[in-house]
């Protein structure tokens, strides 16, 4: 459902799978401020998937919290959720005493073996 690779301003971001545990998400957004994006399949029919990207932001200062910056759908709105939720492979959004589980997965950037040059 989700694509292994997604571009964004002429960066490869690669899908990161195996983010079971809270500690490993916090390091790795930790690591790569501004460089994480995270799909979600907003629809709740399995047959037409309705894929937002975000840009994922956190810092310790947010405890267990990040923030999921749109800039597909509605672009400049924020969605907040616990990283405990995203560890199990999706957010939970509450809207009128009903509870919707979306699948989220988190992309990184491809890292390149740079050249350099010696003149």
């Amino acid at each position: 459902m989700f694509p292994g690779k997604i571009s964004r301003k002429n960066n490869d971001y690669k899908i990161r799978n195996n983010l079971d545990k809270e500690l490993d998400l916090k390091q790795l957004l930790l690591r790569n401020p501004y460089d994480i994006y995270a799909i979600v399949n907003e629809s709740l029919d399995d047959t037409e998937p309705m894929m937002t990207t975000f840009l994922v932001v956190y810092s310790d200062e947010f405890e267990d919290n990040v923030i999921l910056y749109d800039i597909s759908r509605q672009n400049y709105t924020t969605f907040t959720t616990d990283i405990s939720t995203c560890t199990k492979g999706y957010i939970e959004v509450i809207d009128v005493c009903r509870i919707a589980r979306y699948p989220i997965k988190f992309y990184v950037k491809e890292l390149y073996n740079e050249i350099i040059y010696k003149w």
